[in-house]
């Protein structure tokens, strides 16, 4: 019989912030966090052996990585996919990814109201960020997308439901939506790794594991290293 709540690590590489985590038994039992920006090529190496070392010693030693899977950092994603992939071939072990945005909704369910929608945003470059609409419970109710935010952005959500707006791209956007239905986070919520726990063991429990050896992050657009031109970008569908 399968073990549903196996010893996992945890990896979140996608934005600012880089944290790992050992879970067992549904339980945070060693946790790594840094909110040092571009330290995450310094800093996810350390902390995966410290954190392997921690739970080894409690007879936890992980038998599955789950990792974030973006939209984020292309550098950030790069770095998490590299070590999580080369832990899952040198120990044998099973992938699975969690797409960003769900971390943060899932971070953000204790703030919401069952009626409500959640909407997570990474900050991408000048007023566009990455988001998608979730349900008060997690679910995602459309796609990721890139999307420039205006005043007329979610007009026609916020006439019909409360959302919440949470996530680092969330404040830059408070000025463009004022409507009364809006509402925001006190504090920034970033994806850590401990918001995976649930997400990789619905996973876990579907055996929805990932091909390692083809595998890549879901960069929503691609890496450029000049000035990119302007593009129009989609709204996000109403569902």
């Amino acid at each position: 019989m399968t073990d549903i709540h196996p010893p996992l690590l945890l990896i979140d590489t996608s934005t600012r912030v880089c944290s790992v985590v050992v879970a067992a038994a549904g339980t945070i039992i060693s946790q790594r966090v840094s909110h040092v920006g571009n330290s995450h090529a310094a800093n996810i190496g350390v902390f995966v052996q410290e954190v392997l070392t921690e739970a080894t010693g409690l007879g936890a030693k992980p038998s599955i990585v789950a990792l974030s899977s973006g939209p984020g950092s292309y550098t950030g994603l790069r770095i998490g996919s590299s070590i999580a992939k080369g832990i899952c071939f040198g120990l044998g072990i099973p992938l699975v990814s969690v797409p960003t945005l769900e971390l943060i909704a899932e971070a953000a369910r204790p703030l919401s109201q069952p009626d409500w929608l959640i909407c997570p945003m990474i900050d991408a470059r000048r007023m566009e960020v990455y988001t998608a609409l979730f349900d008060s419970k997690g679910k995602a109710l459309t796609d990721t997308l890139p999307l420039v935010i205006d005043n007329n952005s979610f007009s026609e959500e916020l006439q019909r439901r409360n959302i919440l707006f949470v996530g680092d791209g969330a404040e830059k956007c408070r000025p463009f939506l004022s409507h009364p239905n809006a509402h925001f986070s006190e504090n920034v919520i970033y994806p850590l790794a401990l918001y995976m726990l649930h997400p990789a063991l619905s996973r876990i429990e579907t055996s929805s594991y990932e091909d390692v050896a083809y595998w890549e992050p879901f960069y929503l657009k691609e890496f450029v290293a000049t000035v990119a031109k302007n593009k129009v970008i989609p709204r996000t569908q109403t569902t």
